[in-house]
């Protein structure tokens, strides 16, 4: 890829939350795949720790509840390796004292533009992580 040149799934992922802004899910819903899995930062020692949507119905629920709740999320830079595009990504919710920024990790099913997987990332390095695993 040409330094500089977005692939299509970043355009895609861009695209789904741009209009994820405006209160428009339907791009998000044909960019996950339906047996697709969303696993959120561990909140704890155990796997029940870990805030997990398992299917692309869950995935979208949550994030329109999120829209709902007045958070919002602005995407960085993006780091594509394979199947995988990692997202540096600015979350805002009036209810926090301010932004926090970490990452999400879009595993693609291979040879399509649809997410099987979604993992949520404390920061670039468990990031980096994810996408050479």
């Amino acid at each position: 890829m040409i330094p500089g040149r977005m692939s299509g799934r970043q355009q895609l992922i861009r695209d789904a939350f741009a209009a994820y802004q405006g209160g428009n899910f339907e791009p998000l819903r044909a960019l996950f795949a339906p047996d697709a899995r969303w696993v959120g930062v561990p909140q704890g020692p155990g796997e029940e720790d870990t805030p997990t949507c398992h299917d692309r119905g869950q995935i979208v629920g949550r994030l329109e509840q999120h829209h709902q709740n007045g958070r919002r999320f602005t995407l960085g830079e993006m780091i594509e390796q394979g199947d995988r595009v990692a997202a540096e990504i600015t979350i805002e919710n009036p209810r926090w004292s301010g932004p926090v920024r970490h990452y999400k990790v879009f595993a693609f099913r291979p040879g399509e533009d649809v997410v099987v997987r979604l993992n949520d990332c404390i920061d670039e390095s468990y990031a980096l992580q994810v996408l050479a695993a």
